[in-house]
Order: structure tokens, then sequence, then C-alpha cells
């Protein structure tokens, strides 16, 4: 058994998201598969009602849409792991992952009792980001990326614990930080230094990014933009581009409720 595999029993993903981003889902299984082939860890994709297959990817049914925070409580009331690793449906990987550093960072967070660990740089956006190692940064308490919802590995517990019902994913990285204070949380000091690279936001504001489309294009996945445009660049065209893909939502999440998604399929 390899080092990363050691942590089998102690870590679930868990990948965030509702049935109004099933389009992503696909994808994100796709680079799961090319970059993280044998990924160790038990993975879990939050949906409400809709069916998925998958051989690796099992679903997490929450029922009828209540908002991201009640959406994940439900979620992890069916996880038993101590530890989970948050993913969002849009985070594509983009490079294969480094095992063996990975495992290497996962055993000292546990081993410091972390309750955080961001898998982002945040000195990108907070350039007096606190005390530094190595590769890790120790978040501040004064931070205002302590609940910052890029890829991070959470104490179950502690997560579940900073939730509430009804706040979204933004609600819950502006107002969640003063709830984790006193923490130990830490971040990677240097992007280069992230054991797995991922595209941060394949959706914007409900609109594929050009990121998104270039990486399916150069990996030879097709992208589904039959009811999600891509960003045309300017405020006017999104709020069109949004009004009309609203009607078109509405028509292929109506057809996608009489079969299952197989995520399993190729690009």
């Amino acid at each position: 058994m390899d080092a990363l595999a050691k942590h089998a029993d102690d870590i679930s993903i868990v990948v965030s998201s509702c049935d109004r981003f099933f389009d992503a889902w696909r994808p994100f299984a796709f680079f799961f598969r090319k970059f993280w082939p044998d990924c160790p860890f038990a993975t879990y994709l939050i949906v409400n009602e809709l069916e998925v297959r998958s051989s690796t990817i099992r679903s997490l049914r929450v029922g009828k849409d209540k908002g991201w925070a009640s959406n994940m409580q439900v979620a992890l009331e069916q996880i038993a792991t101590p530890y989970i690793l948050y993913f969002q449906e849009d985070y594509f990987l983009t490079a294969e992952v480094r095992r063996d550093q990975l495992a290497k960072d996962i055993a000292d967070m546990m081993q410091q009792d972390v309750a955080s660990f961001c898998f982002c740089d945040l000195s990108l956006l907070e350039p007096e980001f606190g005390q530094r190692y190595e590769r890790v940064g120790v978040v501040p308490d004064e931070s205002n990326g302590r609940t910052r919802l890029q890829a991070a590995l959470w104490k179950r517990d502690v997560f579940a614990s900073v939730l509430r019902p009804g706040e979204s994913a933004w609600d819950m990285e502006a107002r969640g930080n003063e709830r984790t204070r006193g923490l130990r949380i830490l971040s990677y000091a240097r992007q280069d230094a992230v054991p797995f690279r991922y595209l941060m936001s394949g959706i914007v504001r409900g609109l594929w990014t050009r990121e998104a489309m270039t990486l399916c294009d150069v990996n030879g996945f097709a992208l589904d933009r039959s009811f999600r445009s891509l960003d045309p660049g300017t405020k006017r065209a999104r709020r069109f581009r949004r009004a009309i893909d609203r009607v078109r939502f509405r028509l292929a999440l109506a057809h996608q409720r009489r079969t299952a998604i197989d995520l399993d399929a190729a690009g």
C-alpha cells in the first residue's frame, strides 16, 4: 500500500453541486479520470434528484435544492470519514496529481491537528498572507480567506459546524471566517507547490468560461453548450445569454430527468 492509499479510510472527496449544474458533471469526471485515475479515496457528487452512473463516483442525493449550505449539511450526514477533500463541479483538474507530495502534506496536516488545509495559494489574493514555511502558510485569524471555497482538506466535523442553513457559497466565504477564528488553518504558500492543479472556475455567473472551453478543446472533450452559453465578454450580452439559457435549462432538465447521466462516458 502506498503512502496516499493509507489515508483511504480517513478521507472522502465531496464534490459540491446541484442539478442546476449537471452539465459540468461529465467534464469534471473526465478530467478527474484523466489526471487522477488511481485516486484511493471514495468520491461523492452532491445531486438533488438526477440520476448518475459511474464506476468511481457515487452520488449523494440530498433532495430538493435548499441552497448550498443546506445541501452540504444533508450530504455530510452521509459521510463517515473524519476528513473531506472539498471540490466543486467546475473545478477541472489540469495536470497529474503529485501523489507523494499530497500524501506527505496530508500526513503533516493530520499530525498537526489542522482544521483545514486550502489547496490554493491565498497570497495571490492576500499579499500580506501570514507566516510561511517551505510550502505552506498559516492563515491568520483576521484573514478573509479562512473559509474560501477553493479545493481544501477539511475536518468533516469542523466544516459541518461552520455551515448555516440557507447560506450560499458566497455567504460562507464572506461570513464563515469569524466562525473559524482560533482554529489552525493552513494554505499553500506558493501556487507551484500545490500537489494538484485545477481550473478554479469553469462556470462564472452561470456561463462557461473561455478557460473551460479551451481546456476541453485541447483535451478532446466536447463541452455541452446546449443550454449554458459561453461567456460572450460584455455585460449586456451576458444578461441576454443568461435570459435565453434559463428557458433552455428548464427544457434540458425536464429531459434529463428521464435518463441517468453516464459519468464514465468518453468525451
